[in-house]
């Protein structure tokens, strides 16, 4: 089965630039350290506590109704018409709160308006902000940790995923609510899985695994490739994750800032090893830095699986339900990893109370808890592929009948589930988080064009993170 890559390409280009549920742009740039930065940082206030009277609720009952709030969000076309929808449904609901959505598109794109509104004053009440950008936004100093509104309001949290709500938890304060959050899966053609023998069911867990199993595709002659494997950092990471293993010191940046790179150890040489084997043999399609060419070739026939956050699934959908690729049949499996033991950590989307007015804080947290009842929940999650924070979302008709259609889109709640709950699980807390990101796919770069072996990669990886880090806090 061969199919065109024409339209495929074309949505897959779009959806990837506004999912972005892992990954984020790509640039070369590099930079040195500030001499002074290090040894300061393990000591660093990096997130404010919670406040209950920050949380501004006494100040919004008193206030002229309806409060006016604005929301910046970013979505890709599914969860984009779903989130509108809410907010419709939210504003004739009530007369208290008004809330104007405004999209930001990309992730990428909110975080230098957000910091040019640190100067202008054009901020929003309610930001949805991912993994990402967490420590950015905390050091801003102007949310407002949604724990003050927690505390103040009573809310409960016992029904939401421990994992994410560690995700974005920093300095023992709840910085953030999570909302739609996602995590790495194994995407694969499962008409061309059984083409080569393998049982769609059962589907690799471990890198060995993938190897074997792209050996067998190839071997077979199902596809020119097993695997389409992009440059994205965020693998790596999450390999170090399931793997139970830390990617910066002081507890993954959660007991103290983030200063030094843990990647130069057994588990990142490991996966720099077996990258490196899978393209120089043929059995990995090296896709570089495009932001969609691992999904177009999955979809060409190129290779039989690839590996891309859940967030895609919602849009996968779409494209299959068109009727383009009628002998498409995409399934989805647990990330694969160098070891067990760990599990992965979650990324995509938050909501953070930015600090406005009282009562406007007190609004957002009124949108904020609407956005998070489990049936809004399964909304996204049935919309987007996202994954359902709450656990009473799942048992929502809405939700169960999505999943029960397309079993791709429970992997990765599942895979939220496995494993332990400690630092290397809840992820990293990373301040320029986008320019270690660089510096990882850099050393890929260098890894993959022959330039440095996978042990001077990993290291040149470490080091170029480590100098992110430490140039980072001292700017601080």
């Amino acid at each position: 089965m061969r199919r065109s890559t024409v339209s495929w390409g074309a949505v897959l280009l779009t959806m990837v630039a506004v999912t972005g549920a892992c990954g984020g742009s790509t640039t070369s740039a590099r930079r040195t350290p500030s001499s002074t930065a290090a040894g300061k940082t393990s000591s660093t206030a990096h997130a404010p506590a919670a406040n209950p009277n920050a949380c501004g609720l006494a100040r919004l009952r008193a206030a002229h109704k309806p409060v006016e709030i604005t929301m910046w969000y970013e979505f890709p076309p599914g969860g984009r018409t779903e989130i509108e929808k809410l907010a419709a449904e939210f504003n004739s609901s009530q007369h208290d709160v008004h809330v104007r959505l405004v999209d930001q598109v990309t992730y990428e794109d909110m975080l230098p308006k957000y910091r040019a509104g640190l100067q202008t004053g054009d901020l929003p009440d309610l930001v949805q902000g991912d993994n990402m950008t967490l420590q950015t936004i905390v050091d801003s100093r102007h949310i407002v940790p949604v724990e003050a509104c927690v505390k103040a309001d009573h809310y409960d949290l016992a029904d939401f995923l421990p994992r994410a709500i560690a995700a974005y938890r920093v300095g023992n304060t709840l910085q953030a609510l999570p909302w739609n959050v996602s995590n790495p899966i194994l995407i694969f053609d499962a008409t061309l899985f059984r083409k080569a023998g393998l049982d769609p069911a059962k589907p690799p867990t471990t890198l060995a695994g993938i190897k074997a199993a792209s050996q067998q595709i190839v071997d077979r002659g199902v596809a020119k490739h097993g695997i389409a494997l992009p440059r994205k950092a965020y693998l790596i990471e999450h390999m170090l994750a399931k793997s139970d293993v830390l990617f910066v010191d002081h507890g993954n940046g959660r007991t103290g800032r983030a200063a030094r790179s843990l990647l130069d150890g057994a588990v990142g040489r490991e996966a720099f090893t077996w990258w490196d084997d899978m393209v120089r043999s043929g059995l990995a399609l090296d896709t570089g830095t495009d932001q969609s060419a691992h999904l177009l070739a999955l979809g060409n026939g190129n290779a039989a699986m690839t590996i891309e956050g859940s967030g895609v699934l919602g849009p996968i959908r779409g494209v299959l339900e068109s009727g383009q690729y009628k002998g498409a049949q995409i399934a989805a499996g647990p990330m694969p990893s160098p070891r067990s033991g760990g599990g992965v950590s979650v990324g995509d989307g938050a909501l953070f109370l930015v600090n406005t007015k009282p009562e406007r804080v007190a609004a957002a947290w009124k949108f904020a808890r609407f956005l998070e009842e489990p049936h809004n929940v399964a909304r996204i999650a049935a919309a987007g592929g996202y994954v359902p924070v709450r656990r009473s979302a799942v048992d929502d008709e809405v939700l169960a009948s999505t999943w029960r259609a397309y079993p791709s889109f429970r992997v990765a709640y599942d895979q939220l589930l496995a494993g332990p709950n400690d630092s290397a699980t809840a992820g990293p807390v990373i301040g320029d988080y986008q320019g270690v990101r660089n510096e990882v796919v850099n050393a890929l770069a260098a890894m993959l064009t022959g330039r440095a072996s996978p042990t001077e990669a990993v290291k040149q990886a470490a080091r170029g993170a480590t100098a992110r880090l430490q140039e980072y806090n001292g700017r601080l």
